[in-house]
């Protein structure tokens, strides 16, 4: 018995060979379009919202890192072991690089419109001094005024280093009361030394400012000289940073030492300071009034521009206040 094969659907032979006709075709293509369209955006945007957010991170973590940094130098402006309001007598030969010219006013100073050489145009800077605790105490008083500061530990200093000696004297223990002493140090025997071949002006703590020389007891502090410039330049790549160079010790006259690269994509730093009870962005006239520093960064964050609006970099301005220590 032969079976006939049942037609499918009641389409004829040629009905059912016939494949997809153009206007099926076309309408596929045009879906398929769209879903790839549709599907690009996405991912363009989530790219566009991804480098936003990177870039934005990258911005507070490097404004972070440069507000710690400046605010620890910032805040000890002025400084020493002892106490801000003792006399200083400083006897240091060098009186031509602004670091070694140490008194009350001298704490902090400022540059205002590209001022200081090595900033960038129309952009501040600082510079920055104070003395830091070494830990070390004089084991026994000097003796005399041009005597050696007998100390536990000589290896901790460095020869030519700008120490301060600071103590106080009891109304019969020595002639000068409250004193603190800017040296150039020497090193012998076990013992800091401040005579003229170690770069001082005279072997004993006295100047014409102060002339009663002054004669250290034990268990005076020592404290070493710490001192910094703060500023915007132009990198090797060709872009604005933040820039710190530091008072360096190499074993001879100290020098300020090679540009610290701190961070990148600053391109703008701008200062103001609180002189007495008011905030000026003019330089002080008074840099002893300065209580505290408002540091302001403009930083872009490079290679954002497919996070930014309409293809700029992202850009913001962040802002940070710094206490002076001595001043609170």
């Amino acid at each position: 018995m032969t079976r006939r094969p049942f037609p499918a659907s009641g389409l004829s032979r040629r009905q059912r060979a016939a494949g997809f006709s153009l206007i099926e075709l076309m309408t596929a293509m045009l879906l398929s379009m769209l879903l790839i369209a549709a599907t690009i955006s996405v991912f363009v945007g989530n790219k566009r919202v991804y480098g936003a957010t990177e870039g934005l991170g990258r911005l507070q973590e490097n404004a972070r890192i440069a507000f710690e940094l400046m605010s620890r130098d910032i805040r000890e402006a002025g400084g020493n072991p002892c106490d801000v309001k003792m006399k200083v007598v400083n006897v240091l030969d060098d009186t031509a690089n602004w670091w070694a010219i140490y008194d009350t006013d001298k704490g902090i100073l400022g540059f205002d419109d590209g001022g200081f050489a090595d900033s960038a145009p129309g952009t501040d800077a600082i510079q920055i001094q104070f003395f830091e605790d070494t830990g070390i105490v004089t084991s026994a008083g000097m003796g005399g005024s041009t005597g050696q500061l007998a100390v536990d530990d000589i290896d901790a200093i460095t020869e030519q280093q700008i120490l301060m000696a600071c103590g106080f004297f009891s109304s019969t223990a020595g002639p000068v009361t409250d004193t603190a002493a800017v040296f150039s140090a020497g090193k012998a025997s076990g013992a800091i030394t401040h005579v003229e071949d170690d770069g001082n002006a005279s072997d004993d703590f006295s100047n014409a400012a102060h002339p009663i020389a002054v004669v250290f007891p034990a268990n005076t502090l020592i404290g070493r000289l710490r001192a910094m410039e703060w500023y915007v330049a132009e990198n090797a790549q060709g872009r604005n940073s933040l820039y710190r160079r530091q008072l360096s010790y190499p074993g001879s006259a100290p020098v300020m030492g090679d540009p610290e690269e701190v961070i990148d994509d600053v391109t703008d730093l701008q200062l103001t300071y609180l002189e007495g009870n008011t905030w000026t962005t003019a330089l002080p006239s008074s840099w002893n009034n300065v209580k505290a520093v408002q540091v302001e960064l403009e930083m872009e964050a490079s290679e954002s521009r497919a996070g930014g609006v309409q293809g700029e970099l992202i850009k913001r301005k962040l802002t940070h206040v710094i206490a002076l220590r001595n001043k609170l």
